[in-house]
């Protein structure tokens, strides 16, 4: 059957096919089915109700290549048979009496997307099939580069860091840390943080970031520490389709790609393995990488920020850690000290992350007076991190809007037994309120914002300040 036959088949039956325009004429009667379905980009395939081919369109011809004069009036079981497709929408719908989509494929090679819809008339009588169809080859290059975009996008997202004055708490022994810091920002220099575990070095990583010429970039955090030599590799270099035995078809972006124009954060640097350090050290000097499998360099333009808790110069001396590597990570070597060494943030810290958490966690809590003196009199041996660690578990595990002494773990107690033992009630009041003092001192400044912060008349601070000096 033409594409003549197929309108004038339309138009015998108009009570069944016709459709209603605005002033009440068929459509068929103003526009022929030709031009109707030659105009839809997509290809379309009508079959009548025993699966005879009857129109097809020329989007229909450039997706699958078939030329209609081999489809108009053959059986689709047939067109099948042959080998032209690899099965049928229309036969589905004619067994089903419903839409079908199914993956055909064309000649034994290209696939495509068909969905057949059945058309019935007032009787409810399948009149035909109208199969659309789509190249699913190219739905899935779409797929696979906007899953790529998003990616990228999620990652810059999930990494980008803001700051704002209240987020850091700055004291007496870190202010010039700060400083160094807020001034090297604006360089491109390598930068190495040293310090105990949880003295707050990533944290000053991303605020380095956040103020640099790179905060529009990805800040990406790779932790050196207890992971495999192959796995660390694919990580930081990514890899190619089929670089191994279950490597993904599409490969994987390293974070040295993921992390182009903004800031890679190397934790743990010490712990990276001797092969690895080799491998960065060329990244380093040459400012491309080759990911695993791959034969083609990628340049890449990078910020480097490296830490540890460990003595690095112990390390190169061991012949455990590379000299080269040394030298070129430590162009600005930064030291943060333990928390016990800046105990005026102890106290701005308990608030602060009390204070977060109760947001986070749609609280209304509160610590007593003497689970606060407690916390400050600690030295926290594992830093801001324990610390962090310690309020957050005071404050979901107490059912008590008021958490106390008792609530504290049991180090603590004893630490606070111990460290109370021999004063009176009036020397610990005048203990805490020292400590109150002093940081609030650090983070305000000037003894006027101090006493505004803390609610007391400035005369009345400054004699306090001075009781505390004699």
């Amino acid at each position: 059957m033409t594409i003549d036959q197929v309108i004038s088949f339309m138009k015998t039956h108009n009570d069944r096919f016709s459709l209603m325009g605005a002033d009440g004429r068929s459509i068929f009667d103003v526009e022929p089915i030709r031009s109707i379905i030659n105009a839809i980009q997509d290809g379309i395939y009508i079959t009548d109700a025993d699966a005879i081919t009857i129109a097809v369109n020329s989007a229909y011809e450039r997706i699958t290549g078939l030329n209609r004069n081999i489809l108009i009036g053959r059986f689709m079981g047939d067109l099948v048979e042959l080998g032209y497709l690899s099965n049928s929408a229309s036969l589905e719908v004619l067994k089903r009496n419903e839409v079908v989509t199914l993956v055909q494929t064309i000649n034994g090679s290209q696939n495509i997307l068909v969905t057949g819809s059945p058309v019935f008339d007032e009787k409810n009588q399948l009149i035909c099939v109208v199969t659309s169809v789509r190249d699913i080859t190219e739905l899935l290059r779409a797929k696979h580069a906007q899953e790529q975009l998003e990616n990228l996008f999620r990652s810059q997202s999930q990494y980008k860091v803001s700051f704002s004055s209240q987020a850091l708490i700055v004291s007496r022994e870190t202010q010039q840390i700060f400083d160094l810091v807020t001034n090297v920002a604006k360089f491109n220099s390598k930068v190495l943080l040293r310090g105990e575990t949880g003295t707050g070095k990533s944290k000053l990583a991303s605020y380095l970031h956040s103020i640099s010429p790179r905060a529009e970039h990805a800040f990406l955090e790779l932790n050196c520490s207890g992971m495999p030599d192959n796995l660390l590799e694919m990580e930081l270099f990514g890899y190619v389709p089929g670089a191994f035995t279950g490597a993904s078809a599409k490969g994987k972006k390293g974070l040295l790609e993921i992390a182009h124009q903004g800031t890679l954060f190397l934790d743990e640097i010490g712990d990276l393995p001797l092969n690895m350090q080799v491998k960065l050290l060329k990244v380093i000097e040459d400012n491309r990488f080759l990911p695993v499998g791959g034969t083609e360099f990628k340049e890449v333009d990078i910020r480097i920020i490296s830490a540890t808790h460990r003595d690095l110069d112990e390390m190169v001396a061991q012949g455990e850690f590379r000299e080269d590597l040394y030298y070129r990570i430590n162009v600005i070597d930064i030291v943060l000290p333990p928390l016990r060494e800046r105990r005026t943030e102890i106290l701005p810290l308990i608030e602060q992350y009390q204070r977060n958490f109760n947001e986070k966690y749609q609280l209304e809590k509160s610590l007593s007076p003497e689970v606060i003196e407690s916390l400050a009199q600690y030295d926290w041996p594992g830093n801001i991190r324990q610390l962090i660690n310690v309020v957050e578990r005071l404050m979901v595990s107490t059912p008590q809007s008021e958490i106390s002494l008792k609530d504290l773990p049991e180090y603590l107690r004893a630490h606070s037994v111990e460290s109370n033992h021999g004063l009176n009630l009036k020397d610990r009041v005048l203990a805490f309120e020292k400590d109150l003092i002093i940081s609030a001192l650090n983070i305000h400044g000037s003894t006027r914002a101090t006493a505004e912060a803390l609610g007391v008349e400035q005369s009345t601070l400054v004699k306090k300040i001075a009781r505390f000096k004699s």
